[in-house]
């Protein structure tokens, strides 16, 4: 549900770039040479490649994601009930999101979408079988054509699968019907897909030495952690919500360590002539009144109302460097190359 927040904010600079150039919408996704996302950034992504508008996308999130997410995780004396509730299955069935899904996205391919709209796309899940990672990609390189039959629809199925919360994603291969695949949520290894993104932007530049620019925007993720005495590390099943909070852990540990590898990496590259810029769009710390409401399955008006507020917030804080005087911020520089080249968003035609 968090992805209402990523949507949000580029939608409302969007907006705003709209605005300035005098013109009705953008086509955010023509914007970017590469997009790469993980469970609802999975989505998102996806979204933005094939030509979705911000607005269908974060209606996605208000109309459909209470449907979605119809017994979210509660906290309290009412966690334990939950937990039994919900011990030999999911908390949540994912028929409603692959309804939605296939309402965006159709059967188009990731083939089809490459060859539509020329816009490169990478996104991370996981084998569940075989516990190891995989990265959806679209045939934007002459090697890569292990993906390009996968439906979209799919895909953000696979990337999206959060154990616990969503089953895992499961369908046939496309090129082998009797094969069939079972996927869990991208978030288990690139919760920030940064490095995904860089390293695949390496392969297309090749060695062209041309730059390469990174907007990374995340999902206002709500602080965790708290304090452990001495003596105290000793936790249950109970503590550790039965592997919720272990998935949270590790998904929250890793994005942090990929942001800083990638910084690092980016100053590396740019230093040896490879110039490699990494923009990152981060959220202030928020409340804990405003953050009690933004969980991963968070549907109530309450939460959506604190994420949009909280993005809009964010968005504009963003646009005032932009619009500001003086030395540019790399922010600011990072949003005017790109919404100020976005393309006009062109209706689709529609069939006679």
């Amino acid at each position: 549900m968090r992805g209402l927040y990523t949507a949000t904010v580029l939608e409302t600079v969007a907006q705003h770039y709209a605005a300035r150039r005098g013109i009705e919408t953008l086509d955010v996704g023509k914007a970017f040479d590469l997009l790469t996302g993980t469970s609802t950034g999975g989505i998102l992504a996806a979204a933005l490649a094939a030509g979705v508008p911000l607005s269908g996308i974060i209606s996605l999130y208000r109309e459909d994601g209470p449907k979605i997410f119809t017994d979210p995780m509660p906290s309290g004396w009412r966690l334990p009930l939950w937990l039994i509730r919900n011990r030999k299955k999911a908390a949540n069935s994912n028929a409603h999101l692959k309804m939605a899904l296939e309402g965006f996205f159709g059967s188009e391919t990731l083939k089809d979408l490459f060859e539509r709209r020329r816009v490169r796309l990478c996104i991370p899940a996981v084998h569940a079988e075989h516990h190891l990672s995989k990265v959806f990609k679209t045939p934007h390189l002459e090697r890569l054509t292990r993906d390009r039959n996968y439906r979209l629809a799919d895909v953000c199925l696979a990337t999206s699968a959060a154990p616990v919360y969503l089953p895992l994603a499961q369908f046939t291969h496309p090129d082998n019907p009797a094969l069939s695949q079972t996927f869990a949520d991208g978030g288990l290894w690139a919760n920030n897909p940064v490095l995904v993104g860089l390293v695949e932007a390496l392969e297309i530049v090749g060695d062209t030495r041309r730059s390469i620019e990174i907007l990374s925007v995340g999902t206002c993720p709500v602080p965790e952690g708290g304090v452990i005495m001495p003596g105290h590390g000793d936790w249950g099943l109970g503590h550790w919500k039965v592997g919720a909070k272990v998935a949270a852990l590790a998904m929250n540990s890793q994005a942090y360590g990929h942001a800083s590898m990638a910084k690092l990496l980016a100053d590396r590259f740019t230093a040896l002539g490879q110039v490699v810029n990494v923009v990152r769009l981060d959220s202030p710390p928020r409340s804990p009144e405003q953050m009690k409401h933004m969980t991963l399955d968070g549907s109530l008006p309450e939460a959506l109302h604190a994420l949009t507020q909280a993005a809009v917030q964010d968005a504009e804080a963003a646009i005032r460097q932009s619009d500001g005087g003086g030395v540019p911020t790399a922010v600011a520089t990072m949003l005017n190359d790109l919404f100020m080249k976005a393309p006009e968003y062109q209706k689709p035609s529609e069939e006679p």
